[in-house]
């Protein structure tokens, strides 16, 4: 980006010279007297176009050869462009941890060895949330739900799992490019959320990571 100040805008003769060594080819005939003070990017454009809207105030319009419009206003020093607009975040699944994690610790509470794991899964039921979505993977959790952690789909480097109760469920661990490791516990409907996440990941991640069974 280039700052120019000139006395004379001539566009009429195929080139506009004194942007700064810019050399912006244009298809209208036309001469302006007066000072400019504006921004430019070295560019080819397609057309170039003054309009004045009353006393010194003009804006300077171009056209580039996509057919997209960057308009000037003199004096002013900025440019501005449209801005792209991205698509909606699509939730996937917004919830717990499947439930049937209960049922192995719950045959166990009676033993001493089976307290500990029964309360984890319990509090999990409670304070473990999981959010996937067109963007990223999120997850709420440790006391009360109060830790939040999430990543974007371009960290993943490999995904591994682990089916729990038949199947139905499965524990997923998602190895990231800086060597963290995040994982997903007892992941409920779970071969129509890793199908999906698989398709979200770049194509030498899904080579990496572990199919479907």
């Amino acid at each position: 980006m280039e700052t120019c100040r000139m006395g004379y805008l001539n566009y009429g003769a195929a080139f506009v010279g004194g942007f700064g060594g810019s050399c912006l080819e244009v298809n209208r005939s036309s001469f302006v007297k007066g000072q400019l003070n504006c921004s430019v990017n070295t560019q080819v454009v397609s057309s170039l176009s003054v309009q004045r809207y009353g006393g010194n105030r003009s804006i300077l319009r171009m056209t580039d050869g996509k057919g997209s419009a960057a308009k000037f206003t003199p004096g002013s020093g900025k440019m501005s462009v449209p801005k792209q607009k991205l698509e909606p975040e699509e939730v996937i699944y917004d919830g717990k941890p499947a439930w049937t994690e209960l049922i192995v610790p719950a045959l166990t509470v009676l033993t001493v060895i089976g307290i500990i794991p029964f309360i984890a899964a319990v509090s999990r039921q409670f304070w473990v949330r999981y959010r996937i979505t067109s963007r990223r993977i999120a997850i709420d959790g440790g006391f009360q739900g109060k830790d939040h952690v999430e990543i974007v789909y371009r960290d993943i480097d490999e995904i591994r799992y682990i089916r729990r109760m038949g199947g139905s469920s499965a524990d997923v661990v998602f190895f990231l490019k800086d060597g963290a490791k995040l994982e997903l516990r007892s992941v409920p409907d779970f071969n129509r959320i890793y199908e999906y996440i698989l398709t979200r990941v770049p194509e030498e991640v899904r080579e990496r990571s572990q199919n479907v069974a």
